[in-house]
């Protein structure tokens, strides 16, 4: 019995004997062991018992341990005393109790003695180790994380007050892009504070990402805003002040450091999360020591990335009207060359946001698009040279009626809170004749995502009042390259079958007349009513709707067309539409354009495009310079029948 390896027998949780003594710190029952043959204390899967020994400071079973040859050089996991860690070799070989958990344990890399006596601030041991060395932190450790940098780093306050002056000469030692005070502002303040009377340098910088002192502390620590702002008070009054506007590798300052790291709280990354007025608070007083300058940072607007990473529209309608306070410019473009109003709007563009808006979340959305126009914000702006903030909501507009199909109240709400956004821009001076394929026509293509007529067509009219009361011109030439290739199809078959009968009636006219007709028919095709009948002939259940509410937009073109443009439009869908073969879907829409062509619009419709057209067709703007009594204003500007 006295010749059997003792330490091949293991508890319910796989440690040996020798392990739970050291961890008991038995001095009797360790030193009776290590009196055992066939005792190899470096042998172990994990939780060597000298690694066990320093981190729960038993000083003599260190001692008992370095002399009967255990190493300080070797390496293992930490798991003693509780289940095997998961990325242990032991780890599903013990059952261990039902209630036994794993424990968290700060890392569970592989550390030598010396780390651990630091994890568990155990100086002594921590003394001893050094003792025993035949030259102290040597050839053995040359090359690895010096001891200060390891315990500022695991915050071992008894190994940081001695090593500050035992080994002063780590203070401002770069080890692995950080220096120690690096690490000792991501703990308590003491720890900050005793490196600084040590004489600790508080204007340096990590090599790689460049963070001062003041990024560390905000974007690394995760302390408490309480905590977060002493320590950043602390570090403004001991030289970091010169600092404040100074950005990182990716070119933010505090600043831009403290509004991502409330997105990363907001985002629940394992960090605790800040109060509204925590984060206002801290950036006030950011603001209040400097930091104004990094509101306008050139080619990273601090209003650009408060869009860019908050959630939450109240603490960001909060935020700007702040930094839009402290004269924060609107037009300053952010980190990805777009200005704050694009950052706003461009989210728009996917499906989720609006249906996860609640009122509340609106109102704020809208506000700060409110402020940013406000403040000189440019409604005209683009993002990437083409995409306008009217592109983004005429698209948000079509995509609408593809989700929903089953919920119209949510649909006609998501479209309400768009076109809210739409006049917002519209009264702050947004041109819509500024886009490289023209409004009106981005519009009407909506009518290839109908999918409920009812509450779909009457968006797309409110939508075409609204921008031609705005000033978008309804007597456009729509570029032929622009219009698509099967609306152009249908227009050109039509326009063929008419010519064909028109060769059969009168063949001998066929040579003086093709060349007019040609040049007729291709000026005609290209308006924006010609255009709009196209595409809603290819959609049978629009033109067989009962309410017939597709007629609305054509009558609303043709109250706003100009006199020559208007009937040469009808003049050429009448003859396109006479001779195609009588159908029963089309058949009230070409009654309508009959009446229309053959009956000239009355003296009032004659003078309301006369005004409409002298008032530049912004009539929404100069309605109230007119001299006129209130129902002729309101028939002016609504076009009513």
């Amino acid at each position: 019995m006295f010749h059997e390896n003792i330490l091949t027998i293991h508890d319910n949780l796989g440690y040996n004997l020798l392990q739970k003594s050291v961890g008991l710190n038995h001095i009797e029952l360790v030193k009776w062991i290590l009196a055992r043959p066939h005792t190899d204390v470096n042998r172990f899967p994990c939780s060597l018992p000298l690694h066990i020994a320093c981190v729960k400071g038993n000083i003599e079973c260190v001692e008992l341990l370095l002399k009967h040859g255990a190493r300080l050089d070797t390496e293992a996991r930490m798991c003693f005393p509780c289940l095997h860690s998961h990325n242990c070799e032991e780890v599903g070989k013990y059952k261990g109790e039902p209630d036994s958990v794993v424990c968290d344990r700060p890392t569970t890399k592989l550390q030598n003695c010396v780390s651990y006596a630091i994890d568990g601030d155990q100086i002594n041991v921590l003394n001893i180790l050094s003792q025993k060395m035949e030259e102290p932190w040597g050839v053995l450790f040359r090359g690895r994380k010096p001891l200060l940098h390891l315990a500022c780093e695991r915050g071992a306050w008894k190994c940081v007050q001695q090593l500050v002056t035992t080994r002063s000469d780590e203070i401002n030692l770069m080890k692995d892009e950080f220096y120690p005070i690096h690490q000792a502002v991501l703990h308590d303040g003491k720890f900050l504070e005793l490196l600084i009377q040590h004489e600790a340098i508080t204007t340096v910088r990590t090599s790689t990402q460049q963070m001062t002192l003041l990024h560390v502390v905000i974007l690394t620590a995760r302390k408490s805003a309480d905590d977060t702002l002493n320590t950043i008070r602390i570090l403004l009054e001991r030289g970091c002040k010169d600092l404040i506007n100074e950005p990182d590798y990716l070119g933010n300052t505090p600043l831009h450091a403290v509004i991502v790291r409330y997105a990363l709280e907001e985002a629940r990354y394992g960090y605790d999360k800040w109060s509204k007025y925590d984060i206002l608070n801290l950036v006030r007083f950011i603001l209040q020591n400097g930091a104004k300058q990094s509101i306008n940072q050139p080619g990273n607007s601090a209003l650009a990335c408060v869009f860019r990473h908050i959630r939450d529209w109240e603490v960001c309608y909060e935020l700007v009207n702040m930094l839009i306070k402290e004269d924060g410019d609107p037009n300053i473009v952010g980190r990805d060359g777009s200005v704050p109003l694009m950052v706003c709007l461009v989210p728009l563009i996917n499906k989720d946001p609006l249906h996860s808006f609640t009122h509340t979340m609106k109102v704020f959305y809208l506000n700060c698009i409110r402020i940013l126009l406000q403040h000189g914000a440019n409604p005209n702006c683009s993002y990437r040279s083409n995409l306008t903030p009217l592109h983004v909501l005429i698209f948000t507009v079509s995509e609408n009626f593809t989700v929903s199909v089953n919920c119209d109240i949510q649909k006609r709400a998501n479209f309400d809170f768009i076109k809210n956004i739409l006049l917002l821009l519209l009264q702050h001076g947004l041109d819509c004749n500024l886009t490289s394929q023209h409004i009106l026509q981005s519009i009407m293509e909506m009518v290839q995502n109908v999918r409920t007529v009812s509450t779909d067509i009457l968006c797309i009219y409110e939508l075409t009042l609204t921008i031609l009361q705005y000033g978008a011109d309804p007597n456009v030439i729509l570029n032929s390259k622009q219009v698509s290739g099967s609306m152009t199809a249908v227009s050109e078959a039509l326009a063929s079958s008419s010519s064909q009968m028109r060769h059969l009636a009168a063949p001998e006219n066929n040579l003086n007349n093709d060349n007019m007709r040609n040049s007729f028919r291709n000026n005609a095709r290209n308006y924006i009513l010609f255009y709009y009948i196209m595409l809603i002939t290819r959609k049978e259940f629009i033109l067989t709707q009962p309410d017939r509410h597709y007629t609305k937009i054509i009558y609303l073109f043709y109250y706003t067309m100009r006199h020559e443009v208007l009937y040469s439009c009808l003049k050429s869908l009448h003859n396109l539409f006479i001779v195609q073969v009588p159908n029963k879907s089309t058949e009230h829409l070409f009654n309508l354009i009959s009446q229309l062509y053959r009956k000239p619009r009355s003296l009032k419709e004659i003078c309301r495009v006369t005004i409409y057209e002298s008032l530049n067709r912004k009539l929404a703007n100069n309605i109230n310079r007119l001299n006129m009594p209130l129902p002729i204003k309101d028939y002016v500007l609504n076009f009513e029948q």
